[in-house]
């Protein structure tokens, strides 16, 4: 399936509230939870913020520097579930955030002076997903098929095909998250 810029934004919107809404019901004992080898909720929130902050970043980029940086698609898209599939297939590969530190919550650095971790989670969490939805403001459906984005495993990508990516990726931790990791 391909989706529209409008459909995206719809469905960032939604797993956005649902990881939202679940981290603030939450109690700190379970939201803090983990171990050195299994993250807790709190730790996968992390690791999405990570991962959602630099791609806002990227979209907030003119578009002419991003083609610059990475090249234009002459192809297009592939769909959402084409994308999923490669993702997907990495991951049975062996692919795992660990063995991309960059990405992994020991990583995360908590600013000095914060004293409510849960809400301060909570308010980057909405920050880096509403930058998102305002860059997008800026994208043509032709644009986000046209300009390309890297991501870390799968190569250079559409920006289309990293929103797509972003939805699976925090609809899966969402999920983590939901079950208490």
């Amino acid at each position: 399936m391909t989706y529209s810029k409008t459909q995206i934004i719809d469905h960032l919107q939604q797993i956005h509230q649902f990881i939202r809404q679940t981290v603030a019901d939450m109690p700190e004992e379970k939201l803090f939870a983990g171990t050195e080898t299994q993250w807790s909720p709190a730790d996968y929130l992390k690791h999405l913020i990570i991962a959602n902050k630099p791609f806002a970043k990227g979209l907030m980029m003119p578009h002419d520097q991003l083609g610059e940086m990475f090249g234009k698609s002459d192809n297009g898209s592939m769909t959402y579930d084409e994308l999923v599939a490669i993702y997907q297939k990495l991951i049975d590969e062996g692919l795992r955030a660990e063995l991309a530190p960059s990405v992994t919550p020991v990583n995360y650095r908590m600013p000095e002076g914060v004293t409510d971790v849960k809400t301060y989670l909570i308010e980057t969490w909405d920050d880096a997903n509403q930058r998102i939805i305002r860059a997008l403001e800026g994208w043509s459906e032709g644009d986000l098929d046209t300009y390309r984005t890297p991501h870390p495993a799968i190569g250079v990508i559409t920006v289309r095909e990293m929103l797509y990516f972003t939805i699976h990726h925090n609809r899966l931790h969402g999920n983590d998250i939901a079950n208490g990791a």
